[in-house]
């Protein structure tokens, strides 16, 4: 029983290890990775220089992204700059995300994504780290292409989208983790994207103007708790709330007593979940 107790005592003491910030500046040292369910898979070739990609996706959409460390200590500057090339997994997904196209002269073509950012983050008080970041993705066509916007009712299913059938997105945004002792950490997070014009008509690859005046700014916020499990992996879950301009309207009565429609953004609240495992 003696041993059992001791047992039970240096696995809770192990489980207890301290966890650091997620998605900051910091860069991992050589040998250093993680990967989770959803969160991409993050390898350190060298100290400071980190190559990362999204293993869910990539046999269908190619993607890469490399971090280089540029500041550390205190203060924590990071430069990043990717790649991908969305165009064999978009086209899978013809027949449901957009189903006019199955049918229609209309495809999605061959393009590449670029995206560049920074990420600067620093401590504070004792365990906190605050993080600010901002990138931007730009669509590169390799040839004709009537992408269009998808403009569906999940909102980070647009975003994700954004570069590739808008031609554009970039991001601006702020965090702040919080550790509650060794075992948990709550981290809030608020961005601003601006994406390429929104309800635009594209024929035959060439746009002919807007079906409706649509908003292309998009904010969202997460809260998300991360859980301590086993020797260095964590379990996070949390709710991510987006709003965007997705062309909804209502019918509001006026004090004159006539009856006008009128524009108004939508709201998106998601859970979020994951399991991270990672290596030091």
């Amino acid at each position: 029983m003696k041993t059992l107790a001791l047992s039970l005592l240096v696995a809770a003491s192990a489980l207890a290890a301290p966890r650091p910030a997620r998605d900051t500046a910091a860069v991992g040292q050589r040998g250093a990775a993680s990967v989770g369910l959803f969160n991409p898979l993050r390898v350190a070739i060298a100290d400071g220089i980190e190559l990362e990609a999204n293993p869910l996706v990539f046999f269908v959409a190619p993607n890469l992204n490399s971090r280089f460390r540029l500041l550390d200590g205190r203060f924590q500057l990071t430069a990043e700059a990717g790649l991908s090339l969305p165009t064999f997994g978009m086209r899978l997904m013809k027949g449901f995300f957009f189903p006019s196209w199955e049918t229609s002269s209309n495809d999605i073509g061959w393009m590449l994504v670029p995206r560049l950012g920074v990420v600067f983050s620093g401590s504070a008080f004792e365990h906190d780290v605050w993080t600010v970041k901002a990138d931007a993705a730009l669509r590169v066509p390799l040839g004709p292409n009537s992408a269009t916007p998808l403009n569906s009712f999940v909102i980070p299913l647009d975003l994700l989208l954004a570069a590739p059938l808008t031609g554009f997105c970039a991001r601006v945004g702020g965090a702040w983790d919080h550790a509650f002792g060794e075992r948990l950490r709550l981290r809030g997070e608020a961005n601003l994207f601006v994406t390429g014009a929104q309800g635009t008509l594209v024929v035959s690859g060439q746009p002919v103007g807007p079906i409706a005046p649509i908003s292309n700014v998009v904010v969202t916020a997460h809260l998300g708790l991360d859980i301590a499990v086993f020797q260095q992996s964590r379990v996070t879950v949390g709710v991510l709330w987006a709003n965007a301009d997705q062309g909804a309207s209502q019918v509001v009565r006026q004090a004159d007593g006539f009856s006008e429609r009128v524009r108004g953004r939508s709201n998106n609240i998601l859970p979020t979940v994951d399991y991270i495992w990672a290596w030091y």
